[in-house]
């Protein structure tokens, strides 16, 4: 049950998201991996080797702006009841959306951790 990877969440307006991207591509010497518009939220993502950027006004981010790291797992439910166990917080219970499923907890140090297991690729 390892955690898959560990990602930092940043939080920057939209005007920045490229400036950013360019910025730790650089650091890391990588290339964004993944783009994603959520465009009812007017939230702009993009995954940049370790780093989640995601990019809207202080009013769209505001409702996520909590969640501070992000871990890639590959058994969610598994997750949920070791979490549950150790007396975790569930702020959003899992659901599921078009590239995997989510929760949000809280940890009893108050850390805020999106769990995240991506769709099963048809290869695996």
């Amino acid at each position: 049950m390892p955690v898959l990877k560990t990602m930092h969440r940043l939080y920057v307006a939209r005007d920045q998201l490229e400036s950013s991207v360019a910025f730790y591509e650089a650091i890391q010497d990588v290339r964004c991996e993944r783009r994603l518009s959520f465009e009812p939220m007017g939230i702009e993502v993009a995954v940049v080797g370790s780093f989640i950027l995601l990019a809207g006004s202080d009013e769209a981010l505001a409702p996520v702006r909590h969640i501070q790291a992000a871990l890639i797992v590959d058994a969610l439910d598994v997750y949920a009841q070791r979490l549950r166990e150790l007396g975790a917080t569930f702020l959003s219970e899992t659901h599921e959306n078009a590239v995997g499923r989510n929760m949000t907890v809280r940890h009893p140090d108050g850390l805020v951790v999106e769990y995240f297991e991506p769709v099963k690729s048809a290869a695996a």
